[in-house]
């Protein structure tokens, strides 16, 4: 990003990042509230916390549409590789320590490379969905900008809840004892 100015390269990570976190925020609100007005937590996730979710690449193609090619890999680099690294470490903490009485069946350490696997599949979905709306949209195209973004965000989610559904299948606590 040389020559584009901190500014810009402050609100070219942080715009996505913080459309991601409201995301995040969401979703935390959602999962601690069993109902939230009129929605329960299902119906608030897919009304709120999925748009919001799927409004990130198109935030980005917005901020990322005026930077250099080289400025808008790096903007989406950083922002990629920062969702990575905080979607593992959620993901590890929830899955490391499950709070079995008989112990659990993986150790903390044995969750940690599958975190990171999961975690960069969230972040690089987040780099590439970006990438992919900001070449729509400097196309000329702003609506399908939306929409391919949106999908590609949607189809590489969906890859990481299929990861995480191979990997954390079957119990997670060691049965108790005969």
């Amino acid at each position: 990003m040389i020559g584009d100015g901190r500014a810009r390269r402050a609100v070219a990570v942080g715009a996505p990042l913080a459309v991601v976190a409201l995301a995040y925020g969401l979703w935390w609100i959602s999962d601690r509230l069993v109902y939230i007005g009129p929605f329960d937590r299902a119906t608030f996730g897919w009304a709120m916390v999925v748009p919001v979710w799927l409004a990130t690449p198109f935030v980005a193609a917005l901020v990322w549409r005026s930077l250099s090619s080289r400025a808008t890999l790096e903007a989406a680099g950083l922002v990629g590789v920062i969702v990575t690294g905080v979607a593992a470490v959620l993901l590890w903490r929830a899955v490391a320590y499950p709070g079995c009485e008989n112990g659990a069946i993986r150790t903390s350490s044995e969750w940690v490379l599958p975190s990171l696997l999961i975690g960069a599949v969230v972040g690089g979905g987040i780099a590439a969905s970006g990438l992919v709306a900001v070449r729509v949209l400097r196309a000329g195209h702003p609506v399908w900008a939306v929409v391919a973004g949106a999908t590609t965000s949607f189809v590489t989610i969906f890859v990481a809840i299929a990861m995480f559904a191979m990997v954390a299948s079957g119990p997670a606590c060691q049965r108790p004892p005969v």
